[in-house]
């Protein structure tokens, strides 16, 4: 975890330099779901994977950045939002652990997992003209899940 965070202030700090150029456009942020709401301690049980604290905490301070850098960098015409998916499982994770994807569905009110190139009309929308007055948003892309 360490790693990931050490990643993403190095990718913060290249983000600044573009303030800098006065380079007008679009950043997109990639939160979570766990960035804005808790995990269901349930869908974890007795389960060789978990949801650690520090992820949702890493997570959750982007989705703040993404609104506080919004705020910021508006007057160089930058727009920032962030992305926040649901439960999308990594291959590895749907072959290898019996029992998880279930207990995941059973939180989703769409009913299913969701699959990579569900994420792309986000992107799209948030990259593109058709989203130039969007900025300082956390887009959650999660089947229903914080709905609840």
């Amino acid at each position: 975890m360490e790693n990931l965070m050490d990643t993403s202030k190095r990718h913060v700090m290249e983000l600044f330099s573009l303030q800098e150029h006065q380079v007008s456009g679009s950043i997109i942020n990639i939160a979570s779901m766990y960035g804005v709401v808790a995990s269901y301690p349930d869908a974890y049980d007795e389960l060789p994977v978990n949801s650690p604290p520090d992820y949702h905490a890493l997570k959750g301070s982007l989705v703040h950045l993404t609104r506080h850098l919004a705020v910021y960098w508006a007057k160089y015409n930058i727009r920032v939002n962030a992305i926040s998916p649901g439960p999308f499982p990594k291959p590895q994770v749907r072959q290898n652990i019996a029992g998880f994807i279930p207990r995941l569905e059973e939180k989703v009110p769409l009913g299913r997992m969701g699959n990579p190139e569900e994420l792309k009309g986000a992107v799209i929308l948030l990259a593109s003209d058709a989203g130039s007055y969007i900025t300082g948003q956390n887009l959650l892309i999660d089947g229903g899940w914080t709905a609840w």
